[in-house]
Formats: C-alpha cells, structure tokens, sequence
C-alpha cells in the first residue's frame, strides 16, 4: 500500500567517517556495489541476519540505559517496496532513493552501519522545496522525519519518475492548479502575513512571532501604518485540514482592542464577536495572482513546483 507520507533520513551514524559512509551508502562503494541506506547500532551481537533480531538486540541495549528508541529503528522496520527517502550528502546535494527491499543486517563497526536498506537513488541537486530543506535544517530534528505534505510527495513522485527514466508512480497532477489550497503551513502563514501588510496596510512586529513550539493562539501581533488611524492586530492561520476555529477564543484580544483576522476552512460562534475578521479564499487567490511579483520564492515555487530545478539539468 503507498504510503501517505515521504521520509527525510540523515546518513549519520557514529562513525567519525562519514564521507565513507555516503559513499558506500550512495555511491556504492561496497562489496555488493549497490545503494543503501544505513543506521548505525554496530555494536550489537547477534548471529541472524534478520532485522527482527537486530531490532530486539538494539531495544534491549537502549532500554537497559533507560533511553527510548530511535525512530530510525521503526522506519526500517516498515519500510517496504517503493518507499521514497530524501538524503543529503556532505556537498548539500539532496538524493532521492526508492526502496527496492526490505531492511537486512550488516555490521560494519568502522562505519557503525548495523542494518541497511537497499534503495535505488539519484543525485537530484542543491536545491529543493523548502519543506523538504527545513526537515533537513530543522534543530533536534532527529535521523528521521515523515513529511506527510502531500504536493511534497506528489513532487517526490515526479522526481523520482524523472531521473529513473521509469514510470513507477501515478502522480496526481491536480495538485498544482491550486497554489494556496497545497501550500505547507508555514508558507501559508507567510502568504496570510503578507496580505495583512501588502493590501490591509499593517506592519509586523517581528518579536511577536509565535515560536512553533508553544501553544499560543496566535501567528504573529501586527500594528497599522497610518498614524491617524492606529490599530492593533493579530492573525491566526489554519489550513484546509484543520478543524474550525471557535472566534470565542479569542475574545481576550477582542476585549484589549485588537481586531484578529483569522484565515481557516471554518470559524465557529463569529457572530457573538465584533472584531473577528475571516480573509476568504477568494481574497487569498486575487491577492496571490496580483501580487505574486514581489511575494517570497519561498511562495511562489508551489506554483511551479514540478520544474524546480529541471530547467537547469537540460
């Protein structure tokens, strides 16, 4: 069954050889000549050649120094047959791989390989959505990570057709005929962010950024430009497949002066609020198109994401 997600993966184990490690991961540098991906754990014993026993050994090692198991551990552990993977190697070059088997054993303590996963890769280039860049860049973000977007699997899906030359994957192409319906969260944030301050004249307080991982109910605190008229702001952004907003909520803002614009497929209870503004769909889209000209890459890409550095590789 095809999964509903993409897997970013760091080829960092223990070693203090990494770039041997690449490359025999990437590059085939091993007895097999194949591709692999690896996770480390070299230093586990055991005689079968099966993950299953690999996978015990390596919970009972972690656990007996009271740790939790990596998630890496797990991801090999369900990796199947057409699985995509995102890695990077040490010059920033992202590789796409498919899995071509399931996860087998290897020992190999110079490189602290303790199981692989055989792949078929391609070197795709240095430049990537910046979905599947922040996993990469994200602090504490682990070996692995699911990115579950889906125009970021659907792009994954085209790629990988692309540079195989092979048609392992149907690809649903709908996807890019709505830009802001399929833009990641955080770029649906900035797009919401900028209509505030390009078309409703509010400028953003850069330290009011809500950190991502607080719960506060708000994306950011905005002030207006005009100095005859000063109001105060603040913005909540939820995607489609978030569930509705309760305006309610945030009557706190309401009752300090604040207008709140929220950008959500539903806002409940709006009617009991005075100064609850929902920004329609509609008003995202002539934003978008009139204004695209001066709005981030970081945007805009999506509109033209299935090119992303093809053009350069003819």
């Amino acid at each position: 069954m095809e999964k509903d997600y993409v897997t970013r993966i760091n080829l960092k184990t223990a070693t203090d050889q990494r770039e041997k490690l690449i490359d025999f991961c990437l590059h085939g540098k091993n007895q097999c000549k194949n591709q692999f991906l690896a996770i480390g754990w070299s230093c586990v014993n055991i005689e079968s050649g099966q993950y299953t026993d690999f996978y015990n050994a390596v919970k009972g090692y972690v656990h007996s120094q009271h740790k939790k198991i990596n998630p890496a551990l797990n991801v090999f552990s369900y990796a199947e047959v057409n699985d995509l993977f995102w890695t990077r190697d040490m010059k920033g070059i992202y590789w796409i791989c498919r899995v071509k088997g399931t996860a087998k054993v290897c020992l190999n303590k110079t490189l602290d390989i303790g199981a692989i996963l055989p792949v078929e890769a391609y070197a795709f280039g240095l430049e990537v959505p910046g979905q599947i860049k922040a996993s990469f860049n994200r602090p504490n973000g682990g070996i692995t990570e699911k990115i579950k977007i889906i125009n970021i699997i659907e792009y994954s899906k085209f790629v990988f057709n692309k540079l195989s030359g092979k048609n392992y994957y149907d690809i649903n192409l709908s996807i890019v005929n709505d830009v802001i319906a399929n833009l990641p969260d955080f770029e649906l944030e900035e797009l919401v962010i900028s209509y505030l301050q390009i078309v409703k004249g509010y400028y953003l307080l850069s330290n009011s950024i809500a950190n991502k991982s607080t719960t506060v109910k708000i994306e950011c605190q905005l002030i207006s430009r005009d100095v005859n008229d000063v109001k105060k702001a603040v913005v909540q952004v939820k995607g489609p497949k978030a569930p509705a907003l309760n305006a309610l909520s945030f009557k706190d803002y309401e009752d300090k002066g604040y207008y709140i614009y929220l950008y959500a497929p539903k806002v409940d209870k709006l009617e009991e609020m005075k100064n609850v503004i929902c920004i329609s769909d509609q008003e995202l889209q002539t934003f978008y198109t009139e204004y695209k000209a001066i709005l981030p890459e970081s945007i805009t890409q999506f509109e033209n994401l299935f090119n992303i550095s093809f053009s350069e590789k003819k």
